[in-house]
C-alpha cells in the first residue's frame, strides 16, 4: 500500500514570504522609460523594503508574470523568452545605499497586465523575524493593493507508515515491460465497478471526454509512461528565472497517479484503465528540492511542497488555456491570500471546473484544507469498498461529494524515485539530508481524497462531453443530484461526511438533459 499524505499540524504559512499585489501603474512608451519611471519615487512601504534591503534582509522579488523582471542577489535581471538564453542584466547597484527590490514591484505593475487584481510579486526576506513590521508597511502604501502572508500548499507530509513491500515481480533498472507491483486486471478494479464505469460507458450515445482539457497541477508527469502517453495534451514544469530548478520527471509520482485515474489508456491490455480519455495537460507546481519540515515530537523529514510562484502561474496558464476542468490534489491551512483568491475567481468566471482534495487529517480533527474550502471549489472526499467514509477523509460542510479513495490502483512513473527524505542530525546538531522514502515504479494502490478527487474531475470532464453544460455551478448541481446516497448517510440527502453522496457516473450521464441542474 502506498504513502498517504498529511499535513496536519505542519505550518500554514511560509516563513518570511510576502505576496504583494501592486495597483496598476500609467503604461510608458517605451520599456527604458518604464524602467526610469520605476525607480524614481517610492510611497512609504516600498521606502521600506529599500530599508530592508540596505540592511541586507531582502533576499529576492520574484514576480508572478514570466516576463517582469526579478531582483535577486543585488542585481535586476530581465527573463529571456528563450529558455536556452542567458537572463538579461539590467542594473547593478553603484553601492550599498542603492537597490533593486522596491523598482522590481514598480516594473512588475507596469509590465504586468495578466494577474488578477493586479501584478503579484513573491518578497523573500532572509528571516521571519521583521516580516510583520514590513507587512504593515507595504500595507500603508497607496501604491501596494494588497500585501498578505504566503500559505503553504502540501503533498507530502509526515506520514508513519511501514514501507511498502517490493513485489517478487519487481522490475530490472532499466526493463521495459515490467512492473513493480501488479495491478488487478482492469475490469476488476473496485473503484470502476463502485461509481457504475462500465454502466456509464454503455449508455446509447456516450462520449468518453477525448476533446476535453483536464488539468492535473502536481508534482509532474511521467509523460513517456506507455498508460498515459497517448494522453498528455500538454505538460508545462520550466521556470528558467526561479532559484529551484524543476525538471520534467515526477519524483514523487503523485502527479502520475491523479493522471492515471483521470485518463489512463482504457482498454489497451496494459496496466488499469482510467475513467475517460480526457486530455491531461500538466503543471508541475513543485521544484525538485525537499524542504526541511521538523515536527512537534523532535523529529524532522525533508519534504516537497508546491512552489507558490509555480502555482499561481499554472492557474494563470489554466484561464489562458481554456482548460475545462481542473484538479487539485493538494491542500495546507492556510487561507488563501488575494492573488490565490483572484486566480480562482478568474478561472471560476472563464467556466473552468475546479476539483480539489478535502484533505485526510480526519484523525486530527479535520482542520479546514484549502483549496477545497475556497468557494465554487467541488471538495472531495474519500470513500472505500464497503461505502463508508475512510478513516482518514476529512469532513466540513464545504464538501461536495464522495468518490473511491482507498487502495485506488493507477500509474506510477516507470523510473525511480522518492517521496520523501529522511532526516539526520549532523555533528554540528543540524539537521541533514539522510535516506530517501522509496516509491513503487509503473503502477501501485495508494490511499488518499488525493486519489478521490481525480474520479470527480474525470467525471466532470465526462458530464461536459456528453451534453452538459460547461458551467462550475451547473456541474456541482449535477454531481449531487447524481450520487448515490449510500447507507452509511443513514437517509439524509447531505452529510459532512459524505457530502451529497457518492460518485455514481451512469446517473451522472444518463440524467443530463433531464434536469435543470444550474439552479
Amino acid at each position: 500500500m502506498g504513502p498517504l499524505f498529511r499535513n496536519a499540524g505542519l505550518p500554514a504559512y511560509h516563513e518570511a514570504m510576502l505576496f504583494v499585489r501592486m495597483k496598476p501603474q500609467p503604461r510608458q512608451p517605451s520599456f527604458e522609460a518604464t524602467f526610469e519611471a520605476a525607480r524614481a519615487s517610492f510611497g512609504s512601504g516600498l521606502q521600506a523594503l529599500s530599508f530592508y534591503e540596505r540592511a541586507g534582509l531582502v533576499k529576492r522579488v520574484t514576480p508572478v508574470s514570466r516576463e517582469s523582471p526579478h531582483y535577486a542577489s543585488r542585481m535586476l535581471v530581465r527573463p529571456s523568452r528563450d529558455g536556452s538564453a542567458k537572463p538579461e542584466l539590467l542594473g547593478v547597484p553603484e553601492n550599498e545605499g542603492d537597490g533593486w527590490s522596491a523598482p522590481a514591484l514598480n516594473l512588475n505593475a507596469a509590465i504586468d497586465l495578466r494577474t488578477p487584481g493586479g501584478a503579484a510579486s513573491l518578497v523573500e526576506l532572509v528571516s521571519d523575524v521583521d516580516l510583520r513590521q514590513l507587512q504593515l508597511a507595504l500595507a500603508g502604501d497607496p501604491t501596494v493593493a494588497s500585501v498578505a502572508r504566503v500559505p503553504l500548499r502540501y503533498l507530502v507530509a509526515k506520514s508513519p507508515r511501514k514501507p511498502a513491500r517490493r513485489a517478487s515481480k519487481a522490475a530490472q533498472p532499466g526493463a521495459r515491460g515490467r512492473i513493480a507491483t501488479e495491478p488487478p486486471p482492469a475490469h476488476t478494479m473496485w473503484n470502476l465497478r463502485k461509481v457504475r464505469w462500465d454502466e456509464a460507458r454503455n449508455l446509447s450515445g456516450f462520449d468518453d471526454a477525448s476533446r476535453i482539457k483536464v488539468a492535473v497541477l502536481d508534482t509532474g508527469i511521467d509523460a513517456d509512461h506507455p498508460d498515459l502517453k497517448d494522453q498528455i495534451g500538454g505538460y508545462v514544469y520550466e521556470h528558467p528565472d526561479l532559484p529551484a530548478a524543476s525538471s520534467a520527471q515526477d519524483l514523487v509520482g503523485h502527479g502520475t497517479h491523479v493522471a492515471g485515474t483521470i485518463a489512463a489508456t482504457i482498454n489497451n491490455d496494459l496496466g488499469i484503465n482510467g475513467i475517460s480519455r480526457a486530455q491531461i495537460h500538466a503543471w508541475k507546481i513543485f521544484d525538485d528540492r525537499p524542504d526541511l519540515l521538523t515536527y512537534p515530537d523532535g523529529t524532522a523529514e525533508f519534504a516537497y511542497f508546491v512552489d507558490p510562484v509555480m502555482y499561481l502561474r499554472a492557474l494563470l496558464d489554466c484561464a489562458d488555456a481554456g482548460i475545462d476542468v481542473v484538479n487539485l490534489s493538494i491542500g495546507g491551512g492556510g487561507a488563501p491570500d488575494p492573488t490565490e483568491s483572484a486566480a480562482f475567481e478568474a478561472l471560476l468566471a472563464n467556466g473552468t471546473t475546479v476539483v480539489a482534495a478535502m484533505g485526510n487529517e480526519r484523525r486530527d480533527g479535520s482542520p479546514i484544507s484549502y483549496p477545497a474550502a475556497i468557494p465554487g471549489v467541488i471538495a472531495v472526499g474519500a470513500t472505500n469498498l464497503q461505502d463508508r467514509i475512510t478513516s482518514f477523509s476529512n469532513r466540513g460542510n464545504h464538501i461536495t461529494i464522495t468518490a473511491p479513495g482507498d487502495a485506488i490502483w493507477s500509474t506510477l512513473p516507470t523510473y525511480p524515485g522518492q517521496m520523501r527524505w529522511k532526516a539526520e542530525r549532523g555533528p554540528d546538531g543540524r539537521w541533514t539530508q539522510g535516506k530517501p522514502d522509496i516509491r513503487e515504479t509503473d503502477y501501485d494502490a495508494w490511499p488518499g481524497t488525493s486519489m478521490a478527487s481525480p474520479h470527480v474531475a474525470a467525471a466532470a470532464a465526462l458530464y461536459i462531453a456528453n451534453g452538459g453544460a460547461r458551467d462550475p455551478a451547473a456541474i456541482r448541481g449535477a454531481l449531487a443530484s447524481s450520487a448515490d446516497k449510500v447507507p452509511a448517510m443513514s437517509g439524509q440527502d447531505f452529510t459532512p461526511d459524505f457530502g451529497y453522496g457518492r460518485l455514481n457516473l451512469e446517473q451522472l450521464i444518463g440524467s443530463i438533459g433531464t434536469r435543470d441542474f444550474g439552479q
